[in-house]
């Protein structure tokens, strides 16, 4: 909360406008100044039992075995255009499947190799800006830039020096904005910096920035040496159709809701007890790690994989949340997070120190009150919301990936 004084100061409860009769009163206090309003939210949300929103699976893309057109190795990014149609990036395959608006294939876009409309080993994901494909190509270290029926427009080199785009999304008409991190790969560079969100120029080149994010702690190289703490706090943000940015930081229950111009407009609080990271959990994270490279490491020794499981630190507490969405109707959507032990699910080595997201998501209303709680299926994450669907990745029980998307049912 800010340190100068209200001129107005409202704490009233109030009813919740969505879940329909029988739901509880809400309990949180709204502060209002000069433009700015703050919603300090209890942990109880307002939705009686049976009453709140539920998500219902409307499409599934994707199979186990069959039509190839059909099978993912691994997605790392799912993109709408306003047709409907959908673009799966799959950085294993290092192409882009493209499907009409009911899951029918219809194209393969680019494909392994580094000429024009070619993508490297390290796919960023994808995004539709306006009539065009836009490609993080990190193997390659560029941009790629396609037409939407995949024919090359040209690359714009990433400088990855200077700084590394974490994660892109979409504005109001097309124009896309970047998430870029500072990593210091010398001596100098060895204190770290906060992220930034910047706007992407058409040529694909950073712009102006929109707004300073807090200093990511889970991933840095400083001085030319990664350091990985597990489960420390993160940045995360959501952009949405009409403009705003939702940005918190994960170790604080304190998100900000900033209009289509960065003005700050809101600050939505939830209260949060912290949950501590046990020995236990550790001790099961490090085991899954150490099968996992045992497996997959490329013959790394015994003794190579003890070395950098002794690099691994973790924060003292889970975050409060993991990652951020707009949902319909304004909602603003966090989702929790699951402990070490949850996240092997009992079963020795299936960590996935990159899917530590709950099922679970808290939902507040537009104006930032707690309503409650979300369930999506099991093994399922959410990666995209467009009107009242959320995209997603779900596997199923071979550990395939499917595409599937969820429509939101509000009563």
């Amino acid at each position: 909360m800010s340190t100068r004084p209200f001129v107005l100061l409202v704490a009233l409860p109030l009813l919740a406008a969505c879940g329909g009769s029988g739901g509880s009163a809400w309990a949180g206090t709204v502060l209002d100044s000069a433009g700015l309003t703050v919603v300090h939210n209890p942990d109880r949300g307002t939705w009686a039992s049976g009453q709140g929103w539920t998500v219902k699976e409307v499409l599934s893309i994707g199979e186990t075995a069959g039509d190839a057109n059909y099978q993912f190795g691994q997605i790392v990014g799912v993109a709408v255009d306003g047709a409907g149609q959908i673009y799966v990036a799959d950085m294993q395959a290092r192409d882009i499947r493209v499907y009409d608006p009911s899951g029918k294939y219809v194209r393969t876009v680019g494909g392994p190799g580094a000429g024009p409309g070619e993508f490297g080993a390290q796919i960023g994901g994808v995004e539709v800006a306006g009539d065009e494909l836009w490609v993080p190509d990190l193997g390659n270290q560029r941009l790629s830039r396609l037409s939407l029926e995949g024919k090359p427009l040209g690359n714009t080199h990433l400088d990855f020096l200077k700084a590394m785009p974490l994660r892109w999304d979409q504005m109001p008409t097309g124009r896309l904005v970047a998430q870029l991190r500072h990593f210091g790969f010398t001596q100098a560079d060895a204190a770290p910096s906060p992220d930034a969100i910047v706007a992407v120029n058409a040529d694909g080149t950073f712009g102006d920035t929109l707004q300073m994010l807090p200093v990511g702690e889970s991933m840095r190289i400083s001085a030319g040496r990664a350091q990985t703490r597990l489960f420390a706090a993160e940045p995360v943000w959501d952009a949405a159709a009409d403009g705003r940015l939702l940005s918190g930081r994960t170790d604080e229950y304190r998100l900000e809701v900033r209009d289509s111009s960065g003005r700050l407009t809101r600050i939505v609080t939830r209260a949060a007890t912290p949950k501590p990271v046990t020995d236990r959990d550790k001790n099961v994270i490090l085991d899954a790690y150490r099968k996992r490279f045992a497996q997959q490491g490329a013959g790394l020794s015994a003794d190579a994989i003890e070395a950098f499981l002794k690099t691994i630190q973790f924060a003292d507490d889970y975050p409060d949340f993991e990652m951020l969405a707009l949902g319909p109707q304004g909602s603003i959507w966090a989702q929790r997070v699951r402990s070490g032990a949850e996240l092997a699910g009992g079963k020795e080595g299936t960590f996935d120190p990159q899917d530590i997201g709950s099922n679970d998501w808290d939902v507040f209303d537009a104006q930032g009150k707690y309503l409650g709680v979300v369930t999506f299926p099991e093994r399922y994450q959410p990666i995209r919301v467009v009107g009242d669907r959320f995209y997603g990745i779900a596997r199923n029980d071979l550990d395939v990936q499917i595409v599937k998307v969820y429509r939101v049912v509000t009563g």
